[in-house]
C-alpha cells in the first residue's frame, strides 16, 4: 500500500452560507495561485427537448457583459491584465465559471466570476449574434468526424433521454430559444442553493468564505429551488448507428452501460479501464496497433455522472479495415472476463494512482475535484481515502465489474465513415 504525502484535499473544508450557497476550499499555502470557481447544477440534462442548448447558450451571453463591467473587452481585461486565465464550460450537470489568478489578486478573480453569475446583462441585441456564433460552433463539432462519432455515440447509448442530447443543442432548439427564455431558465436554475463556489490556493478557508460572503452573501432566491429529474437514461440490448460520410478515415465508439460515479465498483473499473485501453502499453493499444497495425488511435475511457454512466473503446481505423478492427476489440473485451493477471493488475494500480495524485498537484486539479464532489454529491472524498480504496481492489473485483460492464448484448456502436451499407457492422456486432 502506497503511503501519500499530507495533501490539500484531505484537509479541504466546506461552509454553508445563510443564503444556501456552499463554499469548498482546499488550503495550498507553497503556491502563489488561486483557482476560483463557481459550479451551479444547471447543466444539459436539466433543460427540455424544446430548449436544448440553452444553458450553454447561456454561458456564452454572460462574458457579454454585466453591470460591473459592461463589455467583453472590460470582462477579459480584469483577468487577462493580471496574468490570469478565465473560462467557463456546460457539462450534462453543471455549469462553471472559472478563473486562475495570481493569489495577491484572488479578489479580483472572485469579483469577476460572481459578477458574471449574478450581474450579468443578456441584452437583446446580443442574443441574436451570439446565437450566430453558437451555430458556427454547431457546425464545427459537426463538421469534425471525431467530435460527430462521440455526438451520434451518445444518442445511441442513451436513447431519447437528457444524457444523450447535445449539450450545444441543435439548430432548431438554438434558432428558438428567445431572452425571455434565457432569463427565465436563469431565474429558475442560477440561484444560491444550487450553486458552490471552489477555491483552490494560497487563501486560507476563512478568507475564502469571507470573500464568497462579500461577493454572494445578498445573493437571494424568492422561490424554491428547480425540481431536478434525475432518471436513468441507460437501456439494455443492442444500437447500431452507421453515418455516412466521405472521410478518409472511419471513426468507431463502441459503447456499453456502465456504473456512476459514486458506484462501489468505480475503482475496479477504473483499473479495468486501465489495464484495457489507457497508455501506450495497454491491451487495446498492443493488441489493435502495435500487433495488428489496424489503428493509430485507440483506448477505452469510463464516462459517470452522478447517477449513470458509460464505458466506450474508440478507434479510428482505415475503412477497409474497421470491420477487422471492431472485431478485434469485441474480441479483447471478452478476453478481459477472464480478469488481470497478478502483475498487470498491479500495473493497473500504479497507473491509477499515480494518475490521480499527478492529477491534483496544481491548483486547478484540486479545485477541480473538490469543486465537482461538492456540487454533486455535498462531501469531498479524501484523497488518502480514494488511493486507499485503489490499493483495495481485487483481482476478484475486476472480474465482477468486468462481467456487469462488458456484455455483448449491450453494446451499442456508433461509426462515422464513407460505409453505405451497415451489414458488416451489424454482422460482427451481433457475432
Amino acid at each position: 500500500m502506497l503511503e501519500i504525502a499530507a495533501n490539500p484535499i484531505d484537509q479541504a473544508e466546506s461552509t454553508t452560507l445563510e443564503n444556501g450557497l456552499r463554499v469548498v476550499s482546499a488550503t495550498m499555502p507553497n503556491t502563489q495561485a488561486v483557482s476560483y470557481a463557481v459550479l451551479i447544477n444547471a447543466g444539459s440534462r436539466f433543460e427540455s427537448s424544446a430548449q436544448a442548448g440553452i444553458s450553454h447558450f447561456i454561458e456564452h451571453l454572460v462574458f457579454k457583459g454585466t453591470r460591473r463591467w459592461p463589455t467583453p473587452r472590460a470582462i477579459s481585461e480584469q483577468i487577462e491584465g493580471v496574468g490570469g486565465v478565465l473560462n467557463a464550460s456546460t457539462g450534462k450537470e453543471l455549469v462553471t465559471y472559472w478563473c486562475k489568478v495570481p493569489a495577491p489578486r484572488f479578489e479580483k478573480g472572485s469579483s469577476v466570476i460572481s459578477s458574471l453569475v449574478t450581474e450579468h446583462l443578456i441584452p437583446a441585441e446580443d442574443v441574436d449574434r451570439e446565437r450566430s456564433v453558437i451555430l458556427e460552433e454547431i457546425d464545427m463539432y459537426y463538421d469534425d468526424p471525431h467530435s460527430m462519432t462521440d455526438l451520434l455515440s451518445e444518442r445511441i447509448t442513451y436513447p431519447d433521454h437528457p444524457m444523450g442530447r447535445d449539450i450545444i443543442g441543435s439548430r432548431e432548439t438554438l434558432n428558438s430559444i428567445e431572452r425571455d427564455d434565457l432569463l427565465d431558465f436563469i431565474s429558475k436554475q442560477y440561484e444560491p442553493r444550487s450553486t458552490v463556489v471552489a477555491i483552490a490556493g494560497k487563501p486560507s478557508h476563512a478568507e475564502a468564505v469571507a470573500m464568497a460572503e462579500r461577493e454572494f452573501g445578498s445573493w437571494a432566491s424568492d422561490r424554491a429551488p428547480a425540481q431536478r429529474e434525475y432518471s436513468d437514461g441507460r437501456t439494455t440490448g443492442q444500437a447500431l448507428h452507421v453515418e455516412e460520410r466521405a472521410t478518409e478515415q472511419a471513426n468507431m465508439l463502441l459503447t456499453m452501460p456502465a456504473p456512476a460515479q459514486n458506484d462501489p465498483d468505480r475503482f475496479a473499473l477504473s483499473l479495468l479501464n486501465a489495464a484495457l485501453g489507457q497508455g501506450m502499453s495497454s491491451r487495446l493499444f498492443q493488441r489493435i496497433r502495435e500487433q495488428m497495425g489496424l489503428a493509430y488511435a485507440v483506448y477505452a475511457y469510463w464516462h459517470p455522472s452522478s447517477d449513470q454512466g458509460h464505458f466506450g473503446v474508440y478507434a479510428g481505423v482505415s475503412p477497409d479495415k474497421a470491420v477487422s478492427a471492431l472485431e478485434a476489440i469485441k474480441s479483447e473485451l471478452g478476453l478481459a472476463l477472464g480478469g488481470l493477471d497478478p502483475d498487470e493488475l498491479e500495473r493497473a494500480r500504479e497507473f491509477v494512482r499515480g494518475r490521480l495524485i499527478l492529477g491534483t498537484e496544481d491548483t486547478r486539479g484540486v479545485l477541480a475535484w473538490i469543486g465537482r464532489q461538492t456540487a454533486l454529491y455535498d462531501r469531498v472524498l479524501p484523497l488518502s481515502e480514494a488511493v486507499a480504496q485503489i490499493d483495495a481492489v481485487t483481482s476478484e473485483d475486476v472480474v465482477r465489474v468486468a462481467e456487469r460492464v462488458l456484455d455483448p448484448a449491450n453494446f451499442r456502436l456508433a461509426v462515422l465513415g464513407p460505409f453505405a451499407d451497415a451489414g458488416p457492422f451489424e454482422a460482427a456486432l451481433s457475432n
